[in-house]
């Protein structure tokens, strides 16, 4: 039986030893293969079809956008992502673990520049860092705005009651001074809310 203390717990062996029993070669297969130190553990595992394997212009951020081709195009995310300051990344900002994500490198050279990184309907797109920060920031704000009990205005202050109620005239006053406000304004075009003392 090889050493098997530093590749299972001994707990875990204890298990295995109650479960398979102490003969290892009756064990299965695959059970067996975990101890055998002629079997070197190797993952053959092909990497991610989209993975990006070496970051060359790192002043971007690389998100893949669905692009659809063939019979029935619709490059309408692509265009829209372009429009706000998106645009292709290139084989000059990225090096892909698949190769067959580059489409249509220059002259079919091996080496050639491609700005065409596809997998199937998506393709890979850039975004300056600074953008995708400044888009970052405006979604942890609103998750930040969402979660504390406080409402913000567009501005990112808390709102006044005006804001609530654009367009309308808005005045706030105490208990005392109510009878005298009500005096100025119509009931058929105002609204009056009053908020009941809270005692100490």
């Amino acid at each position: 039986m090889p050493n098997v203390g530093n590749i299972v717990p001994p707990k875990l062996l204890e298990q295995i030893y109650a479960d398979h029993g102490r003969d290892w070669t009756k064990w299965p297969e695959e059970l067996r293969d975990i101890f055998d130190p002629s079997i070197a553990a190797t993952p053959i595992a092909p990497p991610s079809s989209g993975k990006i394997k070496t970051t060359k212009e790192t002043g971007f951020h690389y998100h893949w956008a669905k692009d659809v081709c063939g019979s029935t195009p619709d490059h309408t995310r692509v265009e829209e992502l372009r429009s706000v300051g998106w645009d292709y990344a290139t084989t000059d900002d990225v090096v892909m673990y698949n190769e067959f994500t580059v489409k249509n490198r220059r002259n079919g050279k091996p080496d050639g520049f491609s700005n065409e990184i596809r997998n199937g309907d998506l393709r890979l797109m850039k975004v300056p860092m600074a953008l995708w920060r400044a888009k970052r920031k405006a979604e942890n704000t609103s998750a930040y705005q969402m979660a504390y009990p406080q409402v913000f205005g567009t501005t990112g202050k808390p709102m006044t009651a005006g804001e609530l109620t654009p367009g309308l005239k808005t005045e706030m006053v105490t208990g005392e001074n109510l009878p005298e406000f009500e005096s100025r304004f119509k009931p058929e075009n105002s609204a009056t809310m009053i908020i009941p003392k809270v005692d100490d």
